[in-house]
């Protein structure tokens, strides 16, 4: 199985067109009234997609898995300045591979639009090919310094594909181009096994659906969570900031 071996997978194209241009339409209209995208979480499709991933992760992580509020969403310009996320490992959890060599925390990664080596597609250190995998597993500070470049994989993605990977796989979004044709758009967040306990201090069965004051509480922690992106402030009275500590501070396990 790749996700055993590579430590990710990817699927076919599985969302609708219809599906996919009304939450690049969702994303549009917040970014024209001047919110930051991941305001387009308060939308239904952004949730409701998910019973296009069920099997998949009931297949992974088992029928009671739970979502991690951990969100955020990508909206890079087709600019030379646009790029992805730097070089990193996701490495916020200890220790979430089971005794099978299986994650029990994914990362998924959904595209809106195509991603391109023009537009920021995802690149990859498959964990087979990182000599320093199995030490991040227990040290999140581990780097990847000793890979060698033609390891490095390229992911274009088709809009509709969901990307999924464990917390300790290297990766990163590459530079954008003004030679891209449209923008890269899309979002991602983490998963959990349910029959493990919490790796954060909040999750979400979704089998009870997600209302609007809790979407909001989740918006707030990724913007606080990635702050350093959108919300940069040396000003800890700094009124945004007051309101995402507020409605974190509410969000509890549902």
């Amino acid at each position: 199985m790749q996700l055993r071996e590579e430590g990710y997978f990817q699927t076919s194209p599985i969302i609708p067109d219809s599906m996919l241009q009304e939450m690049r339409e969702c994303i549009e209209i917040v970014r024209r009234h001047g919110f930051p995208v991941m305001f387009s979480l308060v939308y239904d499709v952004f949730y409701s997609v998910f019973s296009y991933f069920d099997s998949i992760l009931t297949h992974i992580l088992g029928s009671e898995y739970k979502l991690i509020p951990n969100f955020w969403v990508y909206y890079i310009d087709p600019t030379d300045a646009g790029k992805g996320f730097e070089p990193h490992r996701d490495a916020e959890y200890v220790n979430t591979i089971d005794a099978h060599g299986m994650p029990t925390v994914l990362t998924l990664w959904v595209t809106i639009t195509d991603a391109t080596p023009l537009n920021s597609c995802m690149y990859i250190l498959p964990k087979d090919r990182d000599p320093q995998y199995n030490q991040a597993i227990h040290d999140l500070k581990t780097n990847a310094n000793q890979l060698a470049l033609e390891d490095i994989r390229a992911l274009p993605t088709k809009a509709g594909i969901l990307s999924c990977w464990d917390q300790y796989v290297f990766h990163w979004g590459s530079r954008s181009s003004k030679r891209a044709p449209h923008p890269r758009i899309s979002y991602a967040m983490y998963c959990q096994r349910g029959d493990v306990d919490p790796v954060d201090n909040a999750i979400i069965d979704m089998r009870n659906g997600i209302d609007f004051k809790t979407r909001l509480e989740v918006i707030c922690k990724g913007m606080h969570r990635y702050s350093y992106l959108s919300v940069q402030s040396p000003d800890p009275r700094d009124p945004l900031l007051s309101f995402l500590e507020r409605h974190i501070a509410n969000l509890k396990n549902v």
